[in-house]
């Protein structure tokens, strides 16, 4: 008679396997047991799960736990998210204490008889009854989001709290408060792609005449197992602008301010990995215009005015060489349909696709303006499933990719 022989399968309690072959041993009921099946292997066939697959196999056993928690695992995981040819959009609003995540496929070489994109509800974030403020968020490549906001805290605590979420996983992280004796501080948050370490660099402000100064810095490091908090030298006495914002690109996180000493404009460079800065000088327009990344290069695109159906151009710049501080400058004539696509709207920039796509924004209700610059065509694509008749704020994320490390 036949022995029968089970197929190789993945069971709550996985043993340790050194990948080269055994032979099976025979039990006692003369049955084959089942080969011990490759870590690698293993790895490969959860990486093929979705994200709600993924957090219910974390549940079955500790080995199972142990497993989707390993950095391989987890950079695997992210990597082929990336590779991901089907890119999504990640949108983001608040209602009171409540962050609201929602997601939607994002459109791939829209033309003029796309259809709709209908966003559905992906989870949200609660936060303590006694901070109040509105959230601003920071959208990191590896999809990630930071958030901070001017809470309204109690005494005499900063009212300044940044925190780290992960929409993929539905967790938060409230990082260290500021060392400081100052009323308020601005953080931006960075990615060091070497090390895997996300990093949160804060600057208490005093408030000048005009804009706040800032004259300290701290930079509180995730990723390393245990949260770590110090205090850094900028070397320059810097002011910032209200609504300060950052972008972190191959591991060198970008935000524009303007040096005391010689009442310019500059833009800071600050390489996350090494913690060092470097500075830029740029003309004002800089501030007015928005930070995107271009083909792993820092770009900036702005309009002439407001950006409505009276725009002519879309203005685009890109820092070719930190080193030697070059830039290259492109000049795209919008298209003879502009102002039909556009209508009354008034829009505001949101990014560039990986496939070099300018994105825009109209506010009620909700369209996505894709400007293709090779081909000198704009595509209008409406956003459905949001209800924004109170809400017009709405934060919108390109190329959002899914991230299965715990916080």
């Amino acid at each position: 008679m036949k022995t029968s022989r089970r197929k190789p399968h993945l069971s709550g309690e996985l043993s340790s396997t050194t990948g080269r072959n055994t032979r099976p041993k025979t039990s006692e009921d003369g049955r084959g047991n089942a080969l011990p099946i490759p870590t690698d292997l293993i790895i490969e066939i959860f990486t093929r799960l979705p994200l709600k697959s993924i957090a219910i196999c974390r549940c079955v056993s500790k080995t199972w736990s142990s497993l989707l928690r390993r950095s391989d695992f987890t950079e695997l995981f992210l990597s082929l998210s990336k590779s991901c040819t089907l890119s999504r959009l990640l949108l983001a609003y608040q209602k009171g204490r409540d962050l609201f995540f929602f997601s939607a496929p994002q459109p791939q070489n829209p033309d003029e008889n796309s259809s709709p994109v209908v966003a559905t509800y992906h989870m949200k974030f609660s936060f303590h009854a006694c901070l109040l403020g509105s959230f601003k968020l920071s959208g990191l490549d590896h999809g990630l989001v930071g958030l901070t906001s001017t809470w309204i805290g109690k005494g005499r605590e900063p009212p300044l709290v940044p925190m780290m979420c992960n929409p993929s996983t539905g967790q938060s992280l409230l990082l260290p408060r500021v060392k400081t004796k100052r009323v308020k501080a601005m953080s931006l948050f960075g990615y060091d792609p070497i090390d895997k370490q996300v990093k949160v660099l804060s600057m208490p402000v005093s408030q000048g005449s005009v804009l706040p100064v800032a004259e300290e810095y701290q930079v509180v490091t995730l990723g390393t197992g245990k949260l770590s908090q110090r205090m850094i030298n900028c070397g320059r006495e810097l002011c910032y602008y209200p609504h300060l914002r950052g972008k972190c690109i191959n591991g060198v996180l970008y935000y524009p301010s303007i040096d005391m000493s010689t009442e310019s404009h500059v833009l800071v460079c600050f390489d996350v990995r090494s913690e060092k800065f470097n500075f830029i000088k740029v003309d004002k327009f800089f501030t007015e215009g928005t930070m995107i990344n271009y083909n792993g290069k820092l770009g900036l695109v702005w309009s002439e005015g407001w950006l409505s159906r009276n725009s002519r151009s879309v203005n685009l710049c890109v820092l070719e060489d930190i080193e030697k501080q070059e830039w290259s400058k492109h000049v795209y004539v919008l298209p003879a349909l502009w102002e039909d696509i556009v209508g009354r709207a008034l829009l505001s920039f949101v990014g560039m696709t990986r496939t070099n796509e300018i994105v825009m924004r109209s506010l009620s209700p909700l369209y996505l303006f894709y400007f293709n610059t090779e081909k000198n065509t704009v595509v209008r694509v409406e956003i459905e499933g949001l209800d924004l008749s109170e809400y017009t704020r709405v934060h919108i994320f390109l190329d959002h990719v899914e991230n299965v490390t715990l916080m």
